[in-house]
């Protein structure tokens, strides 16, 4: 199988942004290198500087890293549920409203660290354990039937922590 999803195996809006940030290869080793790199950057962030924000309507850098990890868990469930041949079309994900409820901002920075190296362990071993069959099923989300391959699942949310990563040391790490 190849190691890079074509644009057929995901929705062009919104995800293909995401998927073209990510370089070929087996998406479980780039997930694993590819978060050695950012917990380094988060690792040196202060509790002060993890509240701020970039302009007063944006979300605190605590906000964004709870973000992407709802973002991984929902794509880690998509994957598992479509891996195990689940039929069903899973439900879509309302970002902003996630991240609203869970109140990110009254957590600690270690606390919300930790939590997305715990995830990000876990999303890592479960592509490590998937077949070139079980990365090649597909799934639907939502009522715009976005299809998705499993493997697409892994390079978006490869893309997505990119996305960020980029956004965030560009705006809230020059502050």
């Amino acid at each position: 199988m190849a190691h890079r999803p074509a644009p057929a195996e995901y929705s062009k809006h919104p995800f293909e942004p995401y998927v073209t940030l990510v370089p070929d290869g087996p998406i479980a080793v780039t997930l694993a290198a590819q978060f050695d790199e950012t917990r380094r950057v988060y690792e040196d962030v202060t509790e002060a500087r993890a509240a701020c924000r970039y302009a007063p309507e944006k979300w605190s850098l605590k906000q964004v890293l709870g973000h992407l990890t709802d973002v991984e868990r929902v794509f880690h469930y998509r994957a598992l549920a479509t891996a195990r041949g689940d039929g069903a079309k899973l439900p879509s994900y309302d970002p902003p409203g996630y991240t609203a409820a869970a109140d990110f901002d009254r957590l600690s920075w270690r606390d919300l660290l930790t939590d997305l190296t715990v995830v990000r362990a876990a999303t890592v071993q479960l592509f490590e354990h998937f077949t070139p069959d079980m990365l090649a099923r597909s799934g639907v989300v939502g009522a715009g039937e976005r299809h998705f391959t499993v493997l697409a699942c892994g390079f978006i949310v490869a893309g997505h922590e990119r996305h960020h990563l980029a956004l965030i040391r560009d705006r809230y790490l020059t502050l």
